[in-house]
């Protein structure tokens, strides 16, 4: 019978450590989906331009900031 638990809780900690080896989603190699909001299809754009080419970019900056301000809007006093 100990062997028999044994045995499971050895198996329950394979298939663990195998299910931890195995990527949860697939590299996607589609575009992503179209931007149903304009600030989206900027934020889209300059992403496709890479970190270095986009934080040069003065559309880029200004879409960062608009996106800044939706997501933590400017304090009512200041």
């Amino acid at each position: 019978m100990i062997t028999l638990i044994r045995t499971a809780i050895l198996s329950l900690i394979a298939l663990t450590a195998a299910g931890c080896t195995i990527p949860l989603r697939e590299a996607r190699d589609e575009a992503p989906p179209p931007a149903s909001d304009p600030l989206d299809a900027r934020l889209l754009r300059c992403s496709a331009l890479g970190p270095k080419a986009a934080a040069d970019d003065a559309d880029c900056q200004g879409a960062w900031a608009e996106a800044r301000q939706r997501i933590q809007p400017p304090l009512m006093g200041k």
